[in-house]
């Protein structure tokens, strides 16, 4: 299992208020895929308009970066910009 930390206006649009859940996975895909099982929206909302962030780095293109029990994970809005 993986813990992911959310913020807390996501948390409180799809997982009732909780900031840290966890699920079973083994890369960022198989993540935001058990993410959208279990709170229905929070995985395509993640493909749309959040990016991830795995031990401190904020990754472009996470999908199929390695995830631990002890990776720090957090999905957090897209930071815009030019």
């Amino acid at each position: 299992m993986v813990k992911v930390v959310l913020t807390s206006g996501t948390a409180t649009q799809y997982t009732d208020g909780e900031t840290e859940v966890t699920v079973a996975a083994k890369n960022v895909r198989q993540m935001v895929t058990a993410l959208e099982a279990k709170y229905p929206g929070l995985g395509t909302e993640i493909n749309q308009s959040m990016s991830v962030a795995i031990d401190g780095t904020i990754l472009p293109d996470p999908f199929l970066e390695e995830v631990t029990e002890e990776s720090e994970i957090f999905v957090l809005p897209k930071i815009g910009g030019g």
